[in-house]
């Protein structure tokens, strides 16, 4: 018994001494949000002993009494440590550039090591609660290669997006979007609007990230679609951890973002420049006897005398100070089980010009619940619904813009009394120069479209072994689109009809179905060296049912404006249309100790847009990379944190060519002897397929001083052959316009990207970030039918040359001895000419495509206060502008329409150098035809975005049990300069870079507050 009694006192003694020798440690892993981190790695330093953070990022951990220090890490953070006590509290800040960062591709998710294309990451944070009516304009210079710009600023605009330079000459050539698995429905659904986007649907408050795929390697997986890039949305999803509020609020006011110094004339500069004219044309010998002829109803001008007494400036008259709120409020939460999302907004924007806004309420839910360990479902639905009203653009004498610069500033829109000004009792007659008051316009007449939009999705994923999964998701979208137009019956264009009306609606319904496995397998025992296989199944179908009518003949009412209210109609027209399309796909990466690794992927794609001799098409890529930076010999290299070279190469596809451009097919509606008849309207091709994508890339990724500098440059070379182009049939073919459309062309885009950031200062309470993308592309046409070039309104698409490169006559300037037009006589600008027949057409070697673009970054952060200022730049393009003809005439359309104040430099005596003939009432020799002094440079820089936020300290908050809150004020393209001082309207105008004459772009400045719960 003494030796039991002897060897349990030891026993206990032993047992004391361990449990003397070792502790608890508890504590809470967040974000720099203050977000709770669930997976956190917390391991004792100096040994094997670890945990993991719980889903609300609590862990516990039994450690010797030795370890005095804990190393934290989790993905997308960087790692730290932190010294041992008792309940911690550590905060883990977001890294820049790391591999272990995880990026949505295609088909999943892919850490950063395993890529081997050109993949750029936009995260929430960069979009959100941005004053924009869709998330295509809160990219503009946030993506080195991707170009996006809009050519009117009008609310609910559709934006221009072009990756890497233009791919196509009559397909589409913008880039696939995928949103939540779905590929989706994007640009201009309106018949009869003047801009719309089917964008504008989704809020940008609900995206968690985008993802920009560039190259072959990342976008040839979607096969027939991805020659122009793809853009994959990923909408924010449930959480498991503690309920989570969030609600921001946003209001401001919008204005102009630029007013060009070359501007219309004001009253006495008009008046002065008519006076000149009518002298210089040998009407009149002094200013008296030239106010004479012009106030003369009989042998002059007729206009009222007393016009020298009345200046408006109509730019101030079509235009306002508009305004715009938005708030958001999401929920989400849940338990390792299952976990939730829900979200509601409303955004509201009035525009800066009259007859224009927008207004849109959306809301959002999804839910993820596990079954089992082996069985995970998810199901997603978001629906918005919008109402837009859009003013007419181009020569529309509807239009307000177009009002602005021909309306001649001695006329105004009021009468004295206060009253709107008709100019005339019955209504008939414009202002002047067949310009109606624009004011009269916007109050009496509509153009308005509604847009209902839902998209939904269901996802389940089986694990059929721990290294094999199965995943079937089912994504889908609905559009309704509805339009209505109204002329009223009293002034303006409707009063020679009694007053006119339209209606418009199109539905399109359009589903994806994807069913895929995923095998994951090892190699070798350590587990460092495996493969990746995806293999599925996709179908797609879209199908699209249109609808019109016309009436006219409105009773006297502004009440009544709907088509039910017409007597006479005038039309109607329906229409269905629809294509479907079939894929096998497949995407491989072997992965060698996070060193090496080589991608591929397969995809063979059948659709109903093609011929029946090619409705079957492959498509693959081949990708490689190798992460230096895991060698023994630059590991623990204190300069050299990350260094990635990476390449690939591929083949994608293009099938933007209209749904039923290969058929023969015959329309109905040529009537014969009063009885219904059909023709052929389209010959067809059955060997009709698909413009082929062929992209060679190569880049580097660097990551230096533990990553506070970091970049990726990248080379690329795209190859697009098989171009869709209507070649000329003879005529005794009898073929509907003489021609068929034929796979015959190709062309090359080939350039550089550039992408830097860096830290230069980080202390405690300050830090410094920057940032900066470079994109420079080359356009070059290569081959067409018989070299023949390819007319495309001010283009002439021509083999050796730019795809947009301005095909006009050649200004030459003005004749310093007589004030007279002068163009050289072709393209060499060897002889000129001062007649406008002997002036040759030709290619100008100036294009409407940037040589360079990107931005320009900085980032302060003070304790609590953040400071981000944002500046797009845009050099190398040219504008054109499509009326500069009516608006510097030099005298053919004086005293008719108004004219711009570059036109006061014009041409006074021999010896003046200008580039403005002599003002002569009636034209001078017609200096005002479309020619290359109508193109000005696009070049410019704007201050794009600009942040000044506070966030209150947690600590203030704490007993408020609020984890957040942000206040900030905002401003977008506040500030543009470096622009050519002759250009009349912004400089931003879309991708084919033309002035006709679109709602101004948007100057906003907001405040507004977050608060998280």
């Amino acid at each position: 018994m003494r030796k039991i009694a002897l060897m349990l006192s030891v026993f206990i003694l032993m047992a004391s001494l361990v449990f003397a020798q070792v502790r608890n440690v508890t504590g809470k892993v967040t974000d720099d949000k203050g977000l709770a981190v669930a997976g956190a790695a917390i391991q004792a330093k100096g040994t094997k002993i670890g945990t993991v953070s719980s889903t609300d990022g609590t862990f516990t951990l039994t450690i010797p009494t030795s370890v005095k220090t804990l190393i934290i890490s989790a993905v997308n953070a960087e790692s730290t440590e932190v010294g041992v006590a008792g309940n911690l509290t550590i905060t883990l800040k977001p890294v820049t550039g790391s591999l272990s960062e995880v990026v949505v591709v295609a088909y999943g998710q892919l850490k950063k090591t395993n890529i081997t294309g050109s993949v750029t990451t936009v995260k929430a944070a960069d979009i959100e609660d941005k004053p924009f009516t869709s998330v295509d304009k809160a990219l503009q210079g946030t993506v080195a290669g991707l170009q996006s710009t809009s050519s009117s600023g009008a609310p609910g605009a559709n934006t221009d997006i072009r990756i890497r330079g233009i791919g196509s000459i009559t397909a589409g050539a913008s880039p696939l979007w995928v949103i939540d698995g779905a590929i989706a429905t994007t640009g201009d659904l309106s018949t009869q609007t003047t801009t719309a986007n089917a964008l504008s649907s989704l809020n940008p408050d609900d995206i968690e990230s985008i993802s920009v795929l560039k190259d072959a390697a990342s976008t040839s997986i979607y096969g027939s679609r991805g020659a122009n890039g793809v853009i994959i949305v990923t909408t924010k999803r449930a959480k498991a951890g503690k309920s989570a509020i969030n609600f921001t609020a946003e209001d401001g006011a919008n204005t102009l973002a630029f007013k060009p110094s070359n501007k219309p004339l004001n009253s006495i500069q008009s008046q002065t420049l008519l006076r000149e004219s009518l002298i210089n044309a040998g009407y009149a010998t002094d200013n008296a006897s030239a106010d004479a002829v012009i106030t003369d109803p009989v042998n002059g001008l007729g206009i009222p005398a007393g016009y020298t007494n009345t200046n408006t400036n109509w730019l101030d008259v079509v235009t306002r100070t508009g305004n715009q709120a938005q708030y958001n409020l999401s929920i989400s939460g849940g338990d390792p089980k299952t976990q939730f999302y829900a979200s509601a907004g409303s955004f509201n924007q009035l525009g800066t010009t009259i007859a224009s806004d927008f207004r849109r309420y959306n809301g959002n839910i999804s839910i993820t619940h596990k079954a089992s360990d082996k069985l995970t479902f998810s199901a997603g639905l978001n629906g918005s619904t919008s109402d837009q009203n859009t003013p007419l653009n181009t020569g529309n004498f509807g239009n307000p813009i177009l009002a602005q610069f021909f309306l001649l500033p001695w006329y105004t829109p009021y009468n004295k009394d206060g009253s709107l000004r008709y100019n005339d009792a019955d209504g008939e007659f414009p202002l002047g120069g067949g310009i109606y008051n624009p004011v009269v316009q916007a109050a009496y007449n509509k153009y308005n479209l509604k847009q209902t939009v839902i998209r939904g999705n269901v996802l389940g994923e089986y694990k059929i072994l721990n290294n094999l999964k199965f995943t079937s998701r089912y994504s889908g979208e609905y559009f309704d689109v509805s339009e209505d137009m109204y002329l009223n019956p009293f002034y303006g264009d409707g009063y020679g009809t009694q007053g006119y009306g339209s209606s418009a609606y199109k539905r399109v319904f359009d589903w994806t179905w994807s069913n895929f496995a995923d095998y994951k397998q090892n190699l070798n025992k350590d587990k460092d060296f495996y493969f990746d296989l995806k293999a599925g199944y996709e179908a797609y179908q879209q199908k699209v049912y249109q609808l019109s009518a016309t009436g006219q003949a409105f009773p006297g009412t502004l009440a009544l404006q709907y088509l039910a209210s017409a007597a006479t109609p005038v039309g109607a027209y329906s229409v269905v249309a629809g294509n479907t399309t079939n894929s096998l796909f497949s995407v491989a990466d072997v992965n060698y100790k996070d060193k090496y690794v080589l991608s591929g992927s397969f995809r063979r794609d059948g659709s109903s847009v093609f011929g029946v001799n090619h409705r079957w098409a492959n498509f693959y890529s081949v990708g490689g990379t190798w992460n230096m930076n895991e060698e023994n010999f630059l590991k623990g290299n204190k300069t050299i944190s990350l260094l990635k070279l990476r390449t690939s190469y591929g083949i994608n596809g293009n099938q933007a060519i209209g749904n039923y451009t290969a058929l023969p097919t015959f329309g109905f509606g040529y009537n014969y002897t009063g009885q219904p008849g059909s023709a052929l309207n389209n010959v067809g091709n059955p060997d009709l397929t698909w413009e082929l994508n062929a992209i060679f890339n190569t880049g580097v990724d660097f990551g230096l001083f533990k990553n506070r500098l970091y970049g990726t440059l990248e080379w690329y070379s795209r190859n697009t052959s098989k171009l869709l182009l209507s070649v000329p049939l003879s005529q005794t073919a009898g073929a509907p316009g003489n021609s068929q459309n034929r796979n015959i062309g190709a062309m090359t885009n080939n350039g550089v990207e550039i992408t830097l950031g860096g830290k230069p200062i980080v202390t405690k309470s300050f830090s410094w970030d920057v940032s900066f993308n470079f994109s420079h592309n080359v356009n070059k046409v290569t081959q067409l039918y018989l070299n023949a070039p390819v007319s495309n309104g001010v283009f002439n698409i021509t083999v050796g040359h730019d795809i947009q490169e301005f095909y006009m006559r050649q200004w030459a300037g003005v004749n310093p001895a007589d004030g007279t037009p002068l163009w050289y006589t072709d393209g060499s600008h060897t002889k000129t000419t001062g007649s406008l027949a002997s002036a040759q057409l030709s290619l100008s070697g100036k294009s409407a495509s940037p040589k360079y673009f990107g931005s320009f970054t900085n980032t302060f952060n003070y304790k609590g206060f953040s400071l981000q200022v944002q500046f797009f730049y845009n050099f190398g393009n040219y504008v054109d502008n499509l009326w500069g003809s009516y608006t510097s005439s030099e005298g053919l359309y004086l005293g008719s329409f108004n004219q711009l104040t570059s036109e006061l430099t014009a041409w006074q005596k021999p010896g003046d150098k200008t580039n403005v003939p002599q003002v002569i009432f009636g034209g001078n020799n017609n200096s005002q035809r479309a020619s290359t002094r109508f193109l000005y440079q696009g070049d410019y820089i704007r201050l794009r975005n600009a942040e000044l936020s506070y966030s209150i300290p947690k600590t203030v908050l704490k007993k408020a049990r609020i984890n957040n809150i942000m206040v900030y004020v905002r401003g977008t393209n506040l500030l543009t300069f470096g622009t050519d001082k002759n250009i009349p309207f912004d400089p931003e105008a879309g991708v084919t870079s033309s002035g006709d004459l679109n709602v101004y772009i948007p100057k906003t400045v907001t405040g507004g507050i977050k608060i998280g719960l």
